[in-house]
């Protein structure tokens, strides 16, 4: 024991630093044991370095990446709204024919891209390839976990959207854009109303005091005209113009927010009991929408608000001819001061509907990649950038040209409370129970003898709450199904 002493020593090759003994004078090597294990420790505490240096990136990475997608989002909103301006008196045959066949070639690009990014993943994995062409067709056995699903389902997905898409977009070139973001947040309310009845759900104070505080968004945002008397007839045209209208158009747009309750209900429930794939289901509910535009072109002879122009079913084929003239920026009726919209400075609703569907095909493609990293928090923080941002973007001479029109004080206390209204309702999780109520034949994969099966299926499908399924925008299918991952 005497002599015996204890001192630090650092190995030149691995910088490593250990203790040895000596025993009066004489050094005994370092054990192998205690040098291993320092070496593994060190070596984890590298390990565990670089873990959170890439955790920190990856946050950022998706900071930034959700910023420009609310960007992206804001002023693809901003750019229809043009192409609607434009096309005042041709709303209908744009919104039943145009608009759905564009943005289902968008659409097709986009499933493209989100089977080869399952594909890649797969490969990431080290398993075979998941996806092919029979991904396009439709008795796909990809469509769900238990195979092809009945097209007549997926033509009920869109035939609702369509509906909201013509009664939303008929009024659209007489509501200002700071406007229709307030209103369309009814589609909040309208989906909890009837997920009472057709679903069976049930909701908390928190819920229902959101869904008062979006009412109450409406009626501040346009206090001052109804104790005037007047604004809500007046619009701005796309050349600048300020021209009156009739008020019934925000009667007509508020009705039109109830059909999106009604498919977001619907879609609900399909999704949360049928382990179905939401790409293929916007796919090919994307082609039945154009199938809905051309069975409800009749509303076009239907006598709507002043100042909109009559068409009768005689005068169909014109009313076709002058369409497309109006779409490439000619006007067809020199004498019609609305027709005269189409002639706008700026460039023809054709070129701001190109615009148009470049913005939403890239705002889709970062919200698929998105997808696994947003939660029903950043859904709803999301919607509330998106409506501030679409305000902020609707006053810019820039982007709306002449048909730019200013943000009222009553205006931004309406997005504030909307903004609000949608932060109180997230802030309590909905009570889904019902869904755990339902029999195992009504779950995917379910039916007699399977009941466990179908448990498990439900487990694994992908869940969705409200809070991200209304994160509405009118006249929008893609995102209107990516809202629900």
């Amino acid at each position: 024991k005497k002599g015996r002493s204890i001192e630090a020593m650092e190995d030149s090759a691995t910088g490593v630093t250990y203790t040895r003994r000596s025993f009066g004078g004489m050094p005994s090597p370092p054990r192998e044991g205690d040098m291993q294990e320092r070496l593994l420790s060190d070596h984890g505490g590298v390990v565990r370095q670089e873990v959170q240096e890439e955790k920190k990136a990856s946050k950022l990475l998706v900071a930034f990446v959700f910023l420009l997608f609310v960007v992206l989002r804001s002023m693809d909103r901003v750019f229809n709204k043009r192409v609607q301006d434009r096309m005042v008196n041709y709303q209908l045959m744009y919104m039943n024919v145009l608009w759905p066949i564009g943005v289902q070639v968008m659409t097709v690009f986009m499933c493209w891209v989100y089977v080869e990014q399952q594909n890649a993943k797969a490969k990431a994995l080290g398993k075979e390839k998941l996806y092919d062409y029979t991904f396009f067709l439709p008795g796909s056995a990809l469509a769900s976990k238990n195979g092809s699903y009945p097209q007549w389902r997926l033509g009920l997905f869109s035939f609702w959207d369509e509906v909201n898409a013509v009664f939303t977009s008929l009024p659209g070139p007489y509501i200002s854009l700071t406007m229709q973001s307030i209103l369309t947040n009814l589609n909040v309310v309208w989906t909890v109303v009837i997920s009472i009845f057709y679903l069976g759900a049930r909701y908390g104070q928190a819920h229902y005091a959101g869904c008062l505080l979006i009412v109450l968004s409406g009626l501040v945002a346009v206090t001052v005209e109804l104790q005037s008397g007047s604004g809500l007839n007046t619009y701005v045209s796309a050349t600048g113009t300020t021209l009156t209208t009739s008020s019934l158009w925000y009667i007509v747009f508020v009705l039109g927010t109830i059909p999106a309750g009604i498919s977001n209900c619907y879609k609900e429930k399909v999704l949360k009991t049928q382990d179905l794939d939401i790409m293929y289901a916007v796919l090919w509910s994307g082609y039945w929408q154009i199938l809905w535009g051309f069975l409800l072109f009749p509303i076009n002879w239907i006598r709507m608000p002043d100042p909109a122009v009559y068409n009768a079913p005689g005068d169909t084929w014109t009313y076709v001819e002058n369409t497309w003239t109006c779409f490439t920026g000619v006007a067809p009726d020199p004498t019609n001061e609305q027709d005269m919209a189409c002639e706008s400075a700026g460039g023809s609703a054709a070129v701001w509907f190109i615009v148009y569907l470049v913005f939403n095909v890239a705002f889709n493609v970062l919200m698929l990649w998105l997808t696994k990293e947003m939660s029903a928090t950043w859904a709803t923080i999301g919607t509330v950038l998106c409506l501030d941002l679409t305000s902020l973007f609707s006053m810019s001479k820039t982007l709306m040209g002449d048909e730019a029109t200013p943000v009222t004080l009553e205006q931004y206390f309406g997005l504030a409370l909307a903004g609000i209204g949608m932060w109180v309702y997230n802030l309590v999780d909905e009570d889904d129970t019902h869904w755990r109520r339902l029999p195992p034949s009504g779950r995917a994969g379910g039916g007699d003898g399977e009941g466990e099966e179908a448990e498990d299926d439900y487990d694994d499908a992908p869940r969705m709450t409200r809070g991200s399924l209304d994160v509405s925008f009118a006249s929008d299918r893609t995102s209107s199904f990516g809202r629900m991952w």
